[in-house]
C-alpha cells in the first residue's frame, strides 16, 4: 500500500487549502473525505437544498438526500436539549464551504488583542493577503439592489458604516456563460461559480500536483504508538481499510475533529482539554421592512456593517445582509423536529400536505422584506464541549449560553433594530437554537501553555509529534465574524512552518 507523506482528514477551507499549498510544494498528500466529492463521483445533487428532496419522496428522515446535497447526516445529542439533532453543517468535498454564502472577512487586530492567541494579527496578515488572492476575494461586486441600496442609505443616515460584503465568487464562467447572481447559500453552487475549497484548492491539488483523495470514506480512529500516529483506521465502500503516512492533519470540523481523538483512545489529550471551550456564534436574522423588495429574488448577500464590532472594549459583531431565506421545506422540517418526539412520525406524514399553505403564508409574510444577520463572538467556557460516550461513540454536545452572552445578544438586538430607524424590522430569534451551529469553533485551542491548550501555535500537537489541526477547533476565541478566510490564511501559514521543517 502506498505510504504518504501527510493524511488529511477533511477537505474543508483548512484541510484543502494546506493540503494543496504542501502538494504544490512536492509532497506526497492523500485527502480523506467521509461526503460525496465531485471530482470523484456523480452521486451530487446541486442547487437543491436536502429537505425539498425529502418531501418530494415523502421522507423526512432520507439520509441520502442529505449526503448527496453536502450535508451532515451524523446525529449528534445535545445534552441541553435532550435531543438528537443533525448539524446544518457540510460533509463532502470543500466541507461547509461548499454551502456558504461566498463571504471571506478578516477578524479585525483587536480580535488577536488577547493573551489566549499565540499569534498576532499581523503574523497572520501576509496570509490573509494570500488567501483573498487564492480565493478570488473581490470588494466590487454585483451592482446593489435598490434595496440594497435604501438599506445602505437609511444606516448612513444614522450614522452607520456600511460597506460592500467581500465575495468569493467567480462572475463570469466562458464553459457555462453564466453571469452568476446568487451566492447559492446553504446549497452546492450549481454552476461552479462559488470559490470554496473544493473548487479554488482540493481539486487543483489533485489535478495539477498528484495528490490523492478518497471520499465516502469514514474515518474511524487513529492508531498511535509512542506519541505519534502511525496509520488511520477507516471504512470504505463497506471494507475496513488502514492508511499510512508519516504524518497527519485533521481537519474535519471543530465537532469531528476533537471527537475524533476521543474516540482514539483519548489521543492527544494530556491537558485534558480536547473537545472543551466549544464555541458558536449567535446568530439572528433581522427581516427588513423596504417596499418593494423580494426576499425571493435578493438572493445576493451585498451589504454589511461593522459598528457594533468593538465598543469600548465591549466585543458583539458583525451585521450583514443574508441573502434569500431557505425554503419552506427547511422551514417545516425545522418545526416538525421542535415538537416532542411522539409528535414527529405522524407529523411527518401530513407534512407534504400542510407545506403548500406554508409556502404561501412564508410569501406573503416575507413579502417586501429584506433580510439581514447578525453575528455575536461567544465567549469561551470550558463548561460547552464535545464528548462522546464510550459505549455508544456517539458524540455530545453541550453548550449554554452564558449570562453575558444572553443580555449581550439582547443589547445587540436593540442597537441593530435602532440602526434601521425608522423602518420596520422584524427579529428572528435564533441565537439560542442549538441547531443553529453557525461558526462551530475552539474544541482543540492553539496556545503556547501545553497545560493550557492542545496544540501550540504553529498547530502542531503539544503530545503527538506528527499531528496538526487546522480547522476551526484551533480558535481560542471565536471572533464576530464569519471564520473562513482566518482559517484558510492560517492554513497557508501552517503549511509554510511545516516545509521549513519537512
Amino acid at each position: 500500500m502506498k505510504k504518504y507523506d501527510f493524511i488529511i482528514i477533511g477537505t474543508g477551507m483548512g484541510g484543502a487549502t494546506l493540503g494543496y499549498k504542501l502538494a504544490k510544494a512536492g509532497v506526497k498528500v492523500l485527502f480523506l473525505e467521509k461526503g460525496i466529492s465531485h471530482i470523484k463521483s456523480q452521486k451530487q445533487i446541486r442547487g437543491e437544498f436536502a429537505e425539498t428532496l425529502m418531501f418530494q419522496k415523502k421522507s423526512m428522515n432520507d439520509y441520502s438526500s442529505l449526503h448527496n446535497t453536502g450535508r451532515c447526516t451524523d446525529l449528534i445529542y445535545s445534552n441541553s436539549d435532550k435531543k438528537n439533532f443533525i448539524p446544518f453543517i457540510g460533509k463532502g468535498g470543500g466541507g461547509s464551504s461548499s454551502l456558504y454564502g461566498a463571504v471571506l472577512e478578516q477578524f479585525k487586530p483587536e480580535d488577536f488583542n488577547n493573551e489566549l492567541w499565540p499569534i498576532s494579527y499581523s503574523d497572520l496578515e501576509p496570509y490573509y493577503q494570500q488567501a483573498e488572492s487564492m480565493f478570488e476575494v473581490s470588494r466590487n461586486n454585483l451592482s446593489l439592489s435598490p434595496e440594497n441600496i435604501k438599506a445602505w442609505d437609511v444606516l448612513s443616515n444614522n450614522g452607520i458604516h456600511p460597506y460592500e460584503l467581500p465575495m468569493a465568487l467567480s462572475r463570469a464562467n466562458s464553459h457555462l456563460n453564466h453571469q452568476c447572481k446568487d451566492n447559492c447559500q446553504s446549497v452546492l453552487c450549481n454552476h461552479y461559480q462559488k470559490n470554496d475549497a473544493e473548487k479554488i484548492a482540493l481539486a487543483p491539488a489533485i489535478v495539477n500536483h498528484q495528490a490523492d483523495l478518497i471520499d465516502e470514506c469514514e474515518v474511524l480512529e487513529l492508531n498511535w504508538k509512542n506519541n505519534k500516529i502511525i496509520s488511520v483506521k477507516c471504512i470504505v465502500k463497506n471494507q475496513v481499510t488502514n492508511y499510512f503516512a508519516d504524518n497527519f492533519i485533521l481537519a474535519a470540523g471543530a465537532i469531528f475533529s476533537p471527537a475524533l481523538l476521543l474516540k482514539s483512545k483519548n489521543l492527544a489529550n494530556s491537558s485534558g482539554l480536547v473537545g472543551k471551550y466549544l464555541m458558536r456564534h449567535m446568530v439572528d436574522l433581522y427581516s427588513v421592512f423596504i417596499k418593494g423588495s423580494n426576499v425571493s429574488i435578493n438572493t445576493q448577500k451585498q451589504i454589511g456593517f461593522n459598528d457594533f464590532y468593538n465598543i469600548n472594549g465591549e466585543k458583539f459583531g458583525n451585521v450583514q445582509s443574508f441573502g434569500s431565506l431557505p425554503p419552506s421545506e427547511v422551514i417545516l422540517n425545522e418545526l416538525i423536529h421542535k415538537l416532542p418526539n411522539f409528535l414527529h412520525k405522524p407529523t411527518e406524514k401530513i407534512a407534504p400536505f400542510l407545506n403548500p399553505f406554508l409556502g404561501s403564508i412564508f410569501k406573503r409574510e416575507f413579502k417586501d422584506k429584506l433580510i439581514f444577520a447578525s453575528i455575536m463572538e461567544d465567549e469561551p467556557s470550558i463548561e460547552n464541549n464535545i464528548s462522546v460516550d464510550q459505549k455508544s461513540k456517539k458524540i455530545i454536545m453541550n453548550y449554554k449560553p452564558s449570562e453575558k452572552d444572553t443580555e449581550k445578544v439582547k443589547n445587540f438586538r436593540q442597537m441593530v433594530i435602532k440602526a434601521f430607524a425608522p423602518l420596520k424590522v422584524k427579529l428572528i430569534e435564533s441565537a439560542f437554537d442549538n441547531k443553529r451551529l453557525a461558526h462551530v469553533c475552539g474544541t482543540l485551542r492553539f496556545g503556547n501553555n501545553p497545560n493550557k491548550s492542545v496544540l501550540n501555535k504553529n498547530n502542531r500537537s503539544h503530545d503527538i509529534e506528527n499531528l496538526y489541526v487546522v480547522d476551526s477547533s484551533f480558535f481560542p476565541t471565536s471572533g464576530g465574524i464569519n471564520p473562513s478566510l482566518t482559517i484558510a490564511a492560517n492554513s497557508l501559514r501552517v503549511a509554510d512552518k511545516i516545509l521549513e521543517i519537512i
